[in-house]
């Protein structure tokens, strides 16, 4: 692999990957864009720049899911490929109830009016495991958030999009990283990511919430690093 690109979720920027920029940059080139849009299109036109087939790509949440959205539908094929705290469709259905009420994701919608900051200082907390507490001050200034408009952006994306139907067309090779304790996206929706990705691989990490790559970062970046090849180190 020549390039590592990291789609951060959301509430977040780039910065949230510095602990895999820090490792990895060089001999790889790291690329850790702000997303400014919830849009498959414009990570379509990103991921142009690119020769894919040297790429490695690690999306995390909201970002994982537009890169799902995005490489199912272009029927892209990157040199490898990391799901981390992944849904494929991230509030519950009546036939998908691993996840989130949508009435939650509405009231953290209605809320960003009026308190977006304290939005997103609850949602980083969440995002932490029970025995992760000593990161809470870290983690609260990995979201430095954005506009409300940008930010309620991201919450529509998560009440509306079930990429479910894709999932049969990513055939790269593929990992999904997950922490057991994550509160955001439950380790069943990892499971259900490997039962439908196919030769997928699953790493459950004991004890991480929502941010295995942050918490847990040099097991994180062990699997990333098998991954591109090894010899970063």
């Amino acid at each position: 692999m020549k390039t590592l690109i990291l789609l951060h979720g959301w509430g977040a920027d780039g910065s949230a990957w510095r602990k895999q920029a820090d490792a990895f940059q060089p001999p790889l080139q790291v690329m850790a864009p702000a997303i400014r849009r919830w849009d498959p299109a414009w990570l379509a036109d990103y991921l142009q720049k690119f020769e894919l087939g040297a790429c490695l790509l690690a999306g995390w949440s909201l970002g994982g899911m537009l890169l799902l959205e995005v490489l199912g539908r272009e029927r892209l094929r990157p040199g490898g490929v990391a799901l981390v705290g992944v849904a494929p469709v991230f509030c519950a259905r009546g036939d998908h109830p691993w996840g989130q009420p949508p009435a939650a994701v509405r009231a953290m919608r209605r809320a960003l009016q009026d308190d977006p900051r304290g939005v997103l200082d609850d949602f980083a907390r969440s995002c932490l495991g029970p025995a992760e507490e000593t990161f809470r001050e870290e983690v609260i200034s990995l979201f430095p958030g954005g506009s409300s408009p940008d930010l309620a952006a991201g919450l529509d994306y998560l009440l509306n999009r079930d990429l479910r139907a894709l999932l049969p067309n990513l055939t790269v090779p593929s990992v999904i990283i997950q922490g057991d304790r994550d509160r955001i996206t439950p380790p069943a929706q990892a499971r259900f990511l490997q039962e439908h990705l196919p030769g997928s691989r699953l790493h459950l990490f004991p004890g991480a919430g929502h941010l295995p790559f942050w918490t847990q970062a040099g097991k994180f970046n062990a699997i990333l690093e098998e991954m591109a090849g090894g010899g970063q180190r």
